[in-house]
């Protein structure tokens, strides 16, 4: 056990005003979402609630309409269009999170401790914000405005091939029609990455391409790896990803499908110690705001402070839960506009056939 008499305690740190910003950035970081540029920083989402509020309006332009041109007339003026515009809302997020932090001191004294209990709690909200990325997903594929959109589910019964198959993988990417270009990153499952390794695509024997489920499979989906891409599209791998009875889902996602901001906070990390309670306890307290923003929908505040009102109760701010609630998000753009696609398979083996690709040249008959 931990001689906690030894420890550095919390109290008589020093912590910095940018601690918590570090702890902040490091989340960030680590956050392999993040990585991939599906989530973007977007500073403005941050300063329109410098003045108070919950809300942010981002308006946004609509596609011009698409109506016939008109045709040269000098008896005619020319009609004048307009361009139509939208407004969806952003939801400011708030969380807190504290630590009774004495075994922790003890466990890192000896380091630097600052930095070690920063990448501590960094570890921690990384995990947050892929819950609350993942969540607000739920509820966005599971509102009644995104019904039918932007998704496309292998196991639905209606087909035959359940897995991350080309075909499947192609369908999901397709549901954005000609803008299916812009889909940069899927994530999967750790199960569906080893799927996808254990697929016998190319015959060592021969080097030819095995058919999968009646598809020439492009070299590219070979025994792939995190950071490797299928048909273009760069695979990153997380297991926080939903699985339910065996089935799995995916998403594809356009770069920069979810918009965010950091706000500042009074406060936004605190330490201290109580010298009574439990015979002397060191704690650390960790404050968020923050804006997570997918693009295409808008928050429904409305529906959101008549449930809790309904309920008799009040918050501030939404609960993880509540970000994953359907009546929460509404479509306020066109179904090819909304940067990402929900894809649903199951991780059997992905089939093979025993036939395989000719690569060599037929041989001319004698005489011709």
């Amino acid at each position: 056990m931990a001689d906690i008499t030894t420890a550095t305690k919390l109290a008589d740190m020093q912590i910095p005003e940018s601690w918590a910003a570090y702890t902040a950035q490091r989340s960030v970081e680590q956050d392999e979402f993040f990585k991939s540029g599906v989530i973007s920083a977007v500073p403005s989402l941050a300063s329109q609630l410098a003045g108070g509020g919950f809300l942010v309006n981002m308006p946004y332009f609509k596609p011009l309409a698409d109506t016939d041109p008109q045709i040269p007339d000098d008896s005619k003026d020319i009609e004048l269009h307009t361009i139509n515009t939208g407004v969806s809302q952003a939801r400011e997020y708030g969380m807190d999170q504290g630590w009774s932090a004495t075994d922790l001191a003890a466990e890192l004294a000896g380091a630097d401790p600052l930095r070690a209990m920063s990448n501590s709690v960094a570890d921690y909200w990384q995990h947050i914000n892929e819950r609350i990325l993942l969540k607000t997903l739920d509820g966005v594929f599971a509102a009644d405005s995104m019904k039918n959109i932007n998704q496309f589910d292998a196991t639905d019964g209606r087909r035959s091939d359940h897995t991350f198959s080309l075909a499947n993988f192609n369908a999901a990417r397709f549901q954005l029609g000609e803008r299916y270009r812009d889909l940069a990153v899927v994530a999967v499952h750790s199960d569906i990455l080893q799927q996808l390794q254990n697929a016998n695509i190319v015959d060592q024997k021969t080097g030819n391409t095995i058919l999968v489920n009646g598809n020439t499979l492009p070299t590219q989906i070979q025994a792939p790896n995190p950071g490797d891409t299928i048909k273009g599209v760069r695979i990153v791998v997380d297991d926080s990803l939903p699985v339910k009875d065996g089935v799995y889902t995916s998403y594809l996602f356009a770069t920069g499908a979810f918009g965010w901001s950091e706000l500042p906070v009074n406060h936004a990390v605190e330490t201290g110690r109580d010298g009574l309670r439990f015979h002397g306890v060191d704690y650390l307290v960790n404050r968020r705001r923050f804006v997570l923003a997918p693009a295409g929908m808008s928050w429904n505040e409305s529906a959101y402070q008549a449930a809790k009102a309904s309920a008799n109760t009040t918050a501030a701010f939404p609960t993880i839960d509540d970000m994953g609630n359907a009546k929460y998000w509404t479509r306020v753009a066109d179904a090819k506009l909304i940067p990402f696609v929900k894809f649903t398979t199951t991780a059997d083996t992905i089939k093979t056939t025993n036939s395989t690709t000719n690569t060599t040249q037929p041989t001319t008959p004698a005489g011709k």
